[in-house]
């Protein structure tokens, strides 16, 4: 444990001189922070199946706008998933869904009433998607009450009005990070935890080909507050529920490999049956389905509840997976993207898989 504190005492020591002159680049910046000053009211939500980045690049820019003074909310379309839970307070978060818990804000389920009356005044920020769409129900919900919008994200995406956008960033929350920079605000400990979550999630761990200094300066700052790395990948990676082994032993025979080395594998609901997975219990399991040589790209596809269709999609090199995504209203990178089709799910996953056929 002293060596850890040691370890952690250097990072801070060292991040704090390198970045006594650093500067943030990004041309999106001013524009994010002229919306802040103007705006007084906000709503921050992220895409559906809240994800680390989303989470982390949420909460990160809930304490910006908290210690600005703002008056500021988060609502997404589920709560904090049970593998996040230690990295992401989730007393903040808000959500409507399925569920309609009711209508107080601190039990975290709002009906859809209760929704549109903390939405009415506020202006949206969407954070990790730049589609209301993909926001689902809080997305329609804007959309229809005529809110005003934004995004902040780091999608490679056409330009429009409402976009703050810059690919260049590893993560969402690389930006946030660049973001309290910018405006000269102290990051508080309790935003370290979920940006740093949000970081080596959507780098893969520091490793994915938008990962750059400046998200190893970010990620070296953020640890100087005491964060204990290997928890948090622990957390992100390895942190299936036993019952897992038994889900993989029902869906490896299942594995189809097409013509042209993409791997697809069907999740039914039937095959979830007896088990406890709680609700995390295929995540990254896509991943696994691309670790193999000559394999290009993977595409997990999970029948919902209401019988449809929720995939993810993955990819190495050029293989630009997203491109899929987005024909089904999806989105998300070039090697790593999702997608929700509100089909039957046979029906679906005939569709994409000859999409995922052209590629």
């Amino acid at each position: 444990m002293h060596a850890e504190k040691a370890t952690q005492a250097l990072s801070a020591a060292t991040a704090k001189a390198l970045l006594i002159n650093y500067k943030p680049q990004s041309k999106v910046l001013p524009k994010i922070a002229a919306i802040i000053r103007k705006q007084r009211k906000f709503l921050l939500t992220t895409h559906i199946g809240a994800d680390a980045d989303g989470l982390g690049s949420q909460i990160g820019l809930y304490y910006l706008l908290k210690s600005l003074k703002k008056d500021v909310r988060i609502m997404n379309n589920e709560r904090v998933p049970g593998y996040l839970a230690a990295m992401m307070p989730q007393k903040l978060v808000s959500y409507i869904g399925e569920q309609k818990l009711g209508d107080h804000i601190g039990e975290g389920g709002l009906s859809e009433a209760a929704a549109e009356k903390l939405m009415r005044d506020r202006f949206v920020f969407i954070l990790d998607s730049s589609e209301p769409e993909r926001s689902d129900r809080v997305g329609a919900l804007f959309m229809r009450l005529n809110r005003p919008w934004a995004t902040i994200d780091h999608h490679v995406l056409p330009g429009r009005k409402e976009f703050c956008v810059d690919p260049t960033y590893a993560a969402t929350a690389e930006l946030v990070w660049d973001l309290y920079r910018y405006l000269k605000i102290p990051i508080p400990k309790a935003a370290a935890l979920p940006l740093y979550t949000g970081l080596v999630a959507d780098s893969g761990n520091f490793r994915y080909s938008k990962t750059s200094l400046r998200t190893h300066l970010a990620a070296g700052e953020l640890i100087g507050y005491g964060i204990h790395s290997d928890f948090v990948f622990r957390a992100i990676y390895e942190s299936s529920p036993i019952d897992r082994l038994k889900l993989s032993a029902r869906l490896y025979p299942k594995v189809a490999i097409l013509p042209n080395k993409i791997v697809v594998l069907p999740v039914l609901q039937k095959d979830r049956e007896g088990l406890d997975l709680g609700d995390s219990g295929t995540e990254g399991f896509v991943n696994h389905l691309l670790a193999h040589k000559g394999v290009i790209a993977a595409a997990l596809f999970s029948e919902t509840a209401d019988g449809e269709l929720k995939g993810s999609l993955r990819s190495i090199g050029d293989v630009d997976v997203a491109t899929v995504a987005k024909k089904f209203g999806g989105g998300g990178h070039k090697n790593a993207a999702g997608l929700k089709v509100r089909k039957p799910f046979s029906e679906a996953l005939e569709l994409v898989v000859a999409e995922l056929k052209k590629l």
